[in-house]
């Protein structure tokens, strides 16, 4: 064989090689983007679960929260119906119905002004009802 032959035959060996690498990168690259959008789907999906898991959690933090809250106003109410009835007993008044009344509003009103609610509606059994105005500003603004 002459050098001809042989550098005929690699540049031949070599453009065949070309052809098929272009061939194959041509023929691979719907695949690769039908793969690349797949696991970018998948991905997504991962990230969309992670999420609602989180707001799942977080609802159901929020559920305890506002049932805790909801517990520490019962025991404060509690509190203040049976302070209200001491209170009206140390007066030389015990049983008195509108003295207790009277120290439940009045307990009430400082709680919720301390607290700084406003809006918020607190009645403990019919005769006694303390509500705060949510549209009067709070006091020291």
């Amino acid at each position: 064989m002459n050098d001809q032959t042989i550098t005929t035959s690699a540049v031949i060996v070599t453009f065949l090689l070309l052809v098929l690498l272009v061939g194959g990168g041509l023929a691979g690259c719907p695949y690769y983007k039908v793969w690349e959008r797949k696991m970018a789907g998948q991905a997504e999906l991962q990230y969309q679960q992670g999420a609602r898991q989180a707001l799942i959690a977080q609802a159901a933090a929020e559920d305890e929260a506002a049932i805790k809250r909801a517990e520490a106003a019962t025991r404060r109410v509690l509190g203040w119906t049976d302070a209200a009835k001491r209170g009206c007993a140390e007066l030389g008044r015990p049983g008195d119905r509108q003295c207790e009344e009277q120290l439940l509003k009045d307990a009430a009103t400082y709680s919720i002004a301390k607290e700084g609610h406003e809006g918020v509606i607190i009645s403990v059994g019919a005769p006694v009802s303390v509500a705060v105005d949510p549209n009067r500003g709070r006091s020291g603004e």
